[in-house]
């Protein structure tokens, strides 16, 4: 087992870099791996770290598939997915025992913090497919993936542990309104699967 930290991040450089300044002394010997769609010349605080800086906004989806991507190309298959504008304070030990005590389950924080610190593995990815690009800059990719894992039968583990000590929910849209992208993809959303998240109608993308 290998796992690794992978972020997207646009527009959080200053809390982002706190994140990162934790990561490196409490996840040492962690690969980390972070996608900038706002070229913020974000500071690097280990060998470790790999930052890619993208041209224009990927979006959340894109991010992840990106990220998830390079992370398979360097032989890790299980990743840490976490946002910019949020601190995880546990370390390397407290990732491995979480992921070794639900295996093949998708881990995520409780609902309340969203999807803003999970853990995928490359199992599951590879069953389930990449993220859907088709929802752009943000809102609804969670829940589209959620339900097409309820379609396929995997767990969702909901673990305290991995809820963030520091979160500041949607502060990337406050400091940008013009990434909201909430309506257009909540048209697709229901477009796609019928009618709302936890309402699918749709067992097949769009009844095809």
């Amino acid at each position: 087992m290998s796992f690794c930290i992978l972020i997207p991040t646009i527009n959080q450089k200053e809390l982002l870099e706190q994140a990162l300044d934790y990561y490196a002394k409490n996840f040492p010997k962690t690969k980390k791996y972070i996608v900038d769609n706002g070229n913020q010349d974000i500071q690097r605080y280990d060998e470790h770290t790999t930052i890619y800086v993208q041209k224009s906004n990927l979006g959340v989806a894109a991010s992840w598939n990106y990220l998830i991507k390079k992370a398979i190309e360097d032989g890790h298959d299980k990743f840490l997915i976490l946002n910019d504008d949020i601190i995880l304070t546990l370390d390397e030990e407290t990732i491995i025992r979480i992921i070794c005590r639900w295996t093949e389950q998708f881990i995520v924080c409780r609902p309340f913090y969203n999807w803003c610190s999970f853990i995928l593995s490359k199992t599951i990815y590879d069953k389930v497919g990449a993220f859907d690009e088709n929802f752009k800059i943000c809102y609804f990719e969670d829940n589209d993936y959620k339900y097409r894992m309820d379609l396929q039968g995997i767990q969702i583990k909901y673990e305290d542990l991995l809820s963030p000590e520091v979160y500041n929910n949607s502060m990337t849209i406050k400091k940008d309104p013009s990434l909201n992208n909430f309506i257009d993809n909540r048209l697709y959303y229901l477009e796609k699967w019928g009618d709302e998240p936890s309402k699918e109608k749709y067992i097949i993308p769009f009844n095809k």
